[in-house]
């Protein structure tokens, strides 16, 4: 389902609403960039000029009340480093591919344009996650050095943690080679997130939820969205569908100031 807040569309997980947390998967509607930046491009990279850039987190910071200068995006490089965030947070975009904080106001966010993003909370610690995965990402694991890092960090116990997958590229969409098998199987035992139609195709969502249940969270505390985000266009930026020349839209979480410790 998508929301809207003040002109920005965005998809919300039902398992993290009322939970003392903010969140959203953002679409690519609701921002100032033009083509093929348009509309709500998070990402300076490429030739969308800055200042549209920083006007569209001027419009996301208002629609979702998050305070000024607290959204931290890292710069993701597909790997598994894990950004801890406690107290002071970082002047300048960390090389990493997923951001964890017990912090309250302060808005971690992953920017995607086909890749996965992942949402964690743990409601007994009062802990967050936000992750980026895409093949390489879910081959390496990312979303389980995720958890491990939460539970190291704040005793997550992962049979309490909430998971919300985000928009991706879906099998439908995403063919392969086999060299990704490969580097897949190299630290999994199994290829159930693979499928030989047409090609090889890989479910980067059915990957990162069978990771999520083999390191002990719940099936019940997982919510997926299974829209593509290369048959969908009109709402989300994709690398394969633009040809390598595309924006690239935000999902955050954020924990509530007053939330409980």
């Amino acid at each position: 389902m998508i929301n809207d807040a003040k002109g920005i569309k965005y998809a919300a997980s039902p398992l993290l609403q009322g939970n003392f947390v903010a969140h959203g998967f953002l679409t690519r509607v609701g921002g100032v960039s033009l083509a093929p930046y348009a509309s709500l491009n998070f990402d300076g990279r490429d030739t969308d000029p800055a200042g549209n850039v920083e006007k569209n987190k001027a419009l996301f910071h208002e629609a979702f009340g998050v305070p000024e200068g607290r959204l931290v995006t890292v710069s993701q490089v597909h790997g598994k480093k894990v950004l801890v965030i406690d107290g002071q947070l970082p002047d300048k975009p960390v090389e990493a591919d997923a951001i964890v904080t017990a912090e309250p106001d302060v808005a971690i966010g992953m920017m995607t344009a086909d890749c996965q993003p992942i949402l964690l909370h743990d409601p007994v610690n009062n802990a967050i996650g936000a992750v980026h995965a895409g093949w390489k990402g879910a081959a390496l694991g990312i979303v389980v050095e995720t958890v491990l890092k939460m539970s190291e960090t704040y005793g997550t116990d992962p049979a309490c943690l909430i998971a919300s997958l985000g928009p991706c590229i879906g099998p439908c969409c995403y063919k392969v080679g086999w060299n990704v098998l490969d580097e897949y199987m190299k630290n999994h035992r199994d290829a159930d997130c693979f499928r030989e139609n047409d090609g090889l195709r890989m479910d980067i969502s059915l990957a990162n939820n069978l990771q999520l249940l083999g390191v002990g969270v719940k099936k019940e505390n997982i919510s997926i969205d299974s829209v593509c985000t290369s048959c969908n266009p009109e709402l989300f930026f994709s690398y394969r569908k633009d040809n390598g020349r595309t924006g690239r839209q935000l999902s955050f979480i954020m924990l509530k100031g007053g939330s409980p410790r």
